[in-house]
């Protein structure tokens, strides 16, 4: 996930102040490096370095950046680490072709190998770079205008892509173009927008058009032009007036990031998943032929490492361990040469974690890697990486991240089994089939249980504590349940083991004691019954988080919150989640929480 702006305007100004102003309002989009292209003297212009938007702009000259016309970039790394060289915008051989983009582009290696055939340069190792040396060829080879080179480029892009590009070949105009990225338009009186997200015009007009997929638009001072780039068919599409303010646009229209961020998780899960990472299989055959695995971790990545565990021990049948990076000294003299470790990170610089990969790489050990941030500590000290693709995570409490790292966990996880014989290949064909409809399957699960859990929060608010209980697998959903309700709603939340709960736990249990229990419909199903009823007699009130339509367990709760049937098994610690993230977000807006910065705590722990 980038953030993508573009200004073009009647009269010359001090554009790249503008463009900086945009692009700070969108830096919760990525934050690894900066650009801006204008045409300047009737030339592309480019400036750009790495680094976050207010360091770039001490180091550039952005009241130098004069002009009528100018695009900007700040970037969120999905291929290639973050450099200079690596940031937006990109431009052509012939330097008159500049283009900046927000997405993925699926086929950018063999589009990549065709212009290297054509005799084409290229300086990164982004796939963005492709699109302004393929308009440069169609204008060389078939003499197409810019307008009709852009739409033929957009056409054999497959993946996703709002891309803007600007050209001294005709120097009053944007061409944009996009397919499932977003991409907005802002309509002021002089001047022109287009942006990924209405925030960055937004203290300049209100006045907004939204593109969808597959469409084409040409901006002027003057005005727009959209088309269908499929057909050429022209489109006619009026404004609407935005009324959100500044701040709240940031958010999507959501009063919280945390929120925004678990919505976002479909679209985060399908880029994972639309990336094809060869690494994945490399990994699963480095864990199958090691001796030992441990799995390392911090706060919420480590609960996504109990699914690698259990599915290395049942796909591999190796001796799996899933560690607490910070504890990682305990384990410290059983690893060598013979051990692969793999660290789960979001941020990629957690100090814990940093420090136990450092000291088993020194002793021979094989560091294979799942972390968000492109170029990270964390991923220079791997020996393989699996990239997690969720894009920024702003708000303290991870969500969209977690059911990420809990992918590519049952990612592994698959490709083991296929690699073992553990999956013969109709299992492992509907494995696959399963981990592709995840995006869907979450998007329902969202839709299904917002207003339930909104309406469930108004009681559980009034608590001071309650426990998560589950069994198997979903020790893992319960205690990242727990945490989220601690984290952000203050409540103390502990979570159990279900059958554990008789040892200790039970003698808390009080009139209206809140348990949240998580009942997939597997082989604990008939077991977690007998649990539920023990509680309920002693008072507690159960809510259950079951598989659609399991009215034995409905029955015996006071409140549901339910995935669609058929995810009980393969990928289940996925969607089971989402319900608790929902809970715990609902419970901490009603009593008033600082939801995406909770007291005491923050996003990267950078030190011991």
């Amino acid at each position: 996930m980038c953030g993508i702006v573009g200004i073009v305007q009647q009269r010359e100004t001090k554009i790249g102040k503008d463009i900086i102003e945009a692009l700070t309002r969108l830096e919760y989009r990525g934050y690894d490096s900066v650009g801006i292209a204008s045409i300047t003297d009737g030339k592309v212009k480019i400036t750009k370095d790495e680094g976050k938007i207010s360091e770039v702009a001490e180091r550039i000259d952005v009241d130098g950046i004069r002009g009528k016309i100018a695009i900007g970039h700040t970037r969120w790394a999905t291929h290639g680490p973050p450099s200079k060289e690596n940031a937006h915008p990109h431009i052509d051989c012939n330097g008159e072709i500049s283009v900046i983009h927000n997405g993925i582009i699926e086929n950018f290696q063999v589009l990549k190998e065709e212009l290297l055939q054509q005799g084409h340069v290229f300086q990164s190792e982004t796939d963005t770079e492709i699109i302004p040396h393929m308009i440069e060829q169609l204008i060389k080879k078939q003499n197409l205008s810019l307008q009709e080179a852009v739409i033929q480029t957009a056409k054999r892009l497959e993946g996703t892509f709002a891309i803007c590009v600007v050209s001294s070949l005709e120097p009053d105009k944007i061409f944009c173009a996009k397919r499932d990225s977003p991409l907005v338009i802002g309509i002021n009186s002089d001047r022109m927008f287009c942006a990924s997200d209405i925030p960055a015009f937004l203290t300049h007009t209100r006045k907004v058009v939204l593109l969808h997929d597959d469409e084409f638009v040409t901006i002027s001072s003057d005005g727009y032009e959209i088309l269908d780039f499929n057909t050429k068919k022209k489109i006619t599409r009026k404004p609407y007036i935005v009324s959100w303010k500044p701040e709240m646009a940031q958010k999507g229209g959501f009063p919280h990031f945390m929120l925004k961020e678990i919505h976002e998780q479909p679209s985060s899960l399908a880029d994972y998943i639309r990336i094809e990472q060869p690494s994945r299989t490399s990994i699963a055959e480095k864990i199958y032929n090691a001796e030992k695995v441990f799995l390392l971790a911090a706060g919420t990545a480590h609960y996504s490492t109990l699914t690698g565990e259990h599915l290395i021990r049942k796909y591999a049948k190796k001796p799996a361990t899933s560690i607490i990076a910070s504890e990682y000294e305990e384990i410290s003299s059983i690893v060598d040469e013979n051990t692969v470790i793999l660290p789960v990170s979001q941020s990629g610089e957690t100090m814990d974690t940093i420090m136990a990969v450092k000291h088993a790489r020194n002793l021979g050990a094989t560091v294979l890697s799942a972390v968000n941030v492109i170029g990270s500590t964390i991923t220079r000290h791997s020996d393989e990486v699996l990239y997690l693709y969720a894009g920024p995570e702003i708000g303290v409490a991870a969500t969209k991240t977690y059911t990420a790292q809990t992918l590519s966990m049952w990612d592994i996880g698959i490709e083991l089994g296929k690699i073992s014989g553990e999956l013969n290949d109709n299992e492992y064909d509907e494995a696959r089939k399963i981990y592709r409809n995840i995006p869907n399957v979450v998007r329902q699960t969202i839709v299904r249980n917002e207003s339930r859990a909104n309406h469930i929060s108004s009681w559980f608010a009034k608590k001071t504590s309650g426990y998560y209980l589950a069994k198997g697998l979903h020790n893992q959903t319960a205690k990242e349940g727990a945490l989220k309700m601690k984290e952000i709603a203050y409540i103390h939340t502990e979570a159990y083991p279900a059958g554990e709960s008789k040892h200790g736990p039970i003698a808390l249990l009080e009139e209206d004691y809140p348990i949240v229990f998580v009942t997939p419909n597997d082989r604990t199903h008939k077991r977690i019954i007998g649990n539920i009823m023990e509680m309920k007699a002693r008072g507690a009130t159960a809510i259950a988080i079951i598989e659609e339509g399991d009215k034995d367990i409905e029955a015996l709760c006071k409140w549901k919150l339910e995935v669609p049937k058929g995810y009980s098994e393969m990928m289940s610690t996925i969607p089971y989640v989402v319900p608790c993230q929902l809970l715990a977000y609902y419970t901490a807006m009603r009593k008033g929480c600082e939801i995406d910065t909770p007291k005491h705590l923050s996003k990267s722990v950078t030190v011991l």
